[in-house]
């Protein structure tokens, strides 16, 4: 009998790892060094890890995200469960990638979200598809290409800032089927590689007050291409996609920059013109 389930035990567990590396497209990768963010299509309720190498929050001030990543390298394959507040209940396979393809899933609709590779292939990050149309048919617009994209020259100067040797400015900004796109430039002339994290980005008061901000609401993107390293004397272009963003008057979209394992970190600040009258293409 032991021997019976110690074989049954062995064969989950081939299965589970077989799952993870064959079926990356219903398989959540996260990593130490990275966030993953999921978007739900209501408030979470609760959420169930199903291993203790998983850390997992509700996204303060926005409900329907959870923010995942691992405590420490893991090589089982686990699960994560969310219910959502309309009874929606999800379930992923959770395995460890060190730089996983994909650090924003949006849960809503397969339409918003980039195609599914093929079984064992990682999702393509060089691509984003434009929403089909309501009556259920392909949209009229072509997808937009992430290489053309960072070809694209700058249209923007008066969004950027400097210092330690970094130089970082919003090249462009427009929509594209109400979505909206950033791309950054981030230069790097010091003499140190500057390794870029997650930025955090955040609509809130234009103006300040001694006990801080009167409104803050913190906004995720949809999509995100080229965080990395960049070398010195080197140039990155990070791209960042969201749902379509409208700035009321007194508020503004804050970019805040930081340097993985370093001090060096940046804040741009982005107007209601900037935003609400971006260019559409």
């Amino acid at each position: 009998m032991k021997t019976k389930l110690l074989i049954a035990i062995l064969l989950l567990g081939w299965l589970c790892s077989g799952i993870a590396a064959a079926q990356a497209p219903d398989t959540l990768f996260i990593s130490t060094t990275q966030v993953v963010h999921l978007r739900f299509g209501s408030e979470l309720k609760y959420v169930n890890l199903g291993n203790k190498a998983i850390v997992a929050k509700i996204v303060d001030g926005s409900k329907d995200y959870v923010a995942v990543k691992a405590r420490e390298p893991f090589d089982i394959c686990t699960s994560m469960s969310c219910l959502e507040s309309n009874g929606t209940m999800h379930t992923f396979l959770v395995a460890y990638r060190e730089h996983p393809s994909r650090l924003d899933i949006d849960t809503r609709s397969t339409a918003a979200s980039p195609e599914a590779p093929a079984p064992g292939e990682a999702a393509s990050p060089f691509s984003f598809s434009s929403p089909s149309h309501a009556d259920g048919g392909p949209s009229a617009s072509s997808p937009i290409e992430f290489e053309s994209l960072v070809s694209m020259k700058p249209e923007l100067f008066h969004l950027g800032t400097s210092g330690y040797g970094i130089d970082i400015l919003c090249e462009n900004i427009f929509y594209k089927d109400d979505v909206l796109f950033l791309l950054i430039s981030l230069h790097n002339g010091s003499a140190v590689s500057y390794g870029l994290s997650d930025p955090r980005f955040s609509v809130e008061s234009k103006r300040r007050t001694k006990r801080g901000l009167q409104y803050e609401k913190a906004i995720f993107p949809r999509q995100a291409y080229g965080l990395g390293v960049t070398a010195p004397d080197g140039t990155s272009r990070p791209i960042f996609t969201f749902d379509k963003v409208t700035l009321t008057r007194g508020q503004v979209l804050r970019v805040y920059f930081y340097e993985r394992g370093g001090s060096r970190n940046f804040c741009i600040t982005l107007s209601p013109n900037d935003i609400n009258k971006a260019r559409r293409l």
